[in-house]
């Protein structure tokens, strides 16, 4: 007859009553939320992949793992045996994804109790794309320059190409891969020398190769300059007759520079032959070139002169004949 009196008891304000046991609920678990110590780790992210995908995209190299238990254990967690992986190998098709981290913790944590476990950051978005294999050329990087008046002219490398692989939209980009910083500064002679490979692109990979034998051939620096005012000379004039001109051109050569500099042009730079004369008369004559075989004719301001070709006084001819 005692339950009737108990039930009117427990029935008399019972939503205080009720809430009174919710609130002393709550109370317990953020006192035993509370009283947890909290730790958290780096821990190296291992990336599963196949080899066929690769991502295009900046993957982080760490995670941090946030382990929440008691002061005890707290003492005894450590990134030892914490594995962290982010699994690609399912995917097939170019594309974005978000995929979340897995932790995988030694058998020392999980019995820990209580225990709670985050991960930051939980997902990952990559971009992943096929793995593209491609050959490109190896381009040198040079520093300083050559001694006045000398340039690089030209340079081989062995190999001339080089295998890379990796993203296919990043690899099919990129034109060549790059040397070590090659010191040409005051040179003047071609020189051969070995410089390792600089890849600046950590999305991509070198095949094997870890440098290249470099043939840097060193040579004049050229330069363009113009000599104006030159007489044109006339040469196997026959001794019959006489001639003259006061004609005068320019030419502009491209050559060494200081070779150039040093030259000076002799008197039958621009000639004229009148070895085929054979009687008086007006007559228009080509102008001929007469360079070093380092320079280049870039111009000349006169092609052709005219010229008056008038027999000698015989006098003139017999003193000639007698002085020869």
């Amino acid at each position: 007859m005692r339950i009737k009196p108990l039930l009117e008891k427990l029935r008399h304000n019972w939503p205080v009553k009720a809430l009174c046991v919710v609130i002393a609920c709550l109370f317990y678990l953020f006192n035993r939320y509370t009283s947890l110590e909290q730790k958290s780790v780096p821990v190296t992210l291992k990336v599963l992949q196949d080899g066929e995908m690769v991502s295009s995209t900046h993957i982080p190299s760490s995670v941090s793992v946030t382990i929440r238990t008691s002061a005890e254990n707290i003492t005894k967690i450590t990134a030892e045996n914490i594995l962290a992986q982010l699994d690609l190998s399912w995917i097939t098709q170019e594309g974005s994804y978000d995929v979340p981290i897995s932790i995988d913790l030694p058998s020392n944590i999980v019995e820990m109790n209580p225990l709670q476990v985050t991960v930051y950051p939980e997902k990952v978005k990559v971009h992943l794309e096929r793995n593209f294999f491609n050959a490109v050329k190896i381009a040198p990087q040079f520093a300083g320059t050559p001694l006045e008046g000398y340039v690089v002219d030209s340079y081989q490398t062995e190999p001339e190409y080089i295998s890379i692989y990796g993203p296919r939209s990043i690899v099919q980009s990129v034109e060549s891969i790059t040397t070590e910083p090659i010191v040409v500064e005051g040179k003047r002679a071609s020189f051969k020398q070995k410089a390792k490979l600089m890849n600046i692109n950590r999305m991509i990979k070198v095949m094997e190769q870890e440098e290249c034998e470099l043939q840097v051939n060193i040579d004049y620096q050229d330069g363009i300059q113009e000599f104006p005012n030159l007489s044109v000379f006339l040469k196997n004039i026959p001794a019959a007759f006489e001639c003259e001109s006061k004609a005068t051109g320019s030419i502009t050569l491209k050559g060494p520079r200081l070779i150039m500099e040093d030259w000076t042009p002799n008197p039958d730079t621009l000639s004229a032959d009148l070895g085929e004369i054979t009687e008086p008369g007006e007559y228009t004559l080509p102008v001929s070139v007469l360079i070093p075989q380092e320079f280049h004719l870039e111009s000349v301001s006169i092609e052709t002169i005219r010229v008056v070709v008038k027999e000698r006084p015989p006098t003139e001819v017999v003193d000639d004949l007698f002085q020869g």
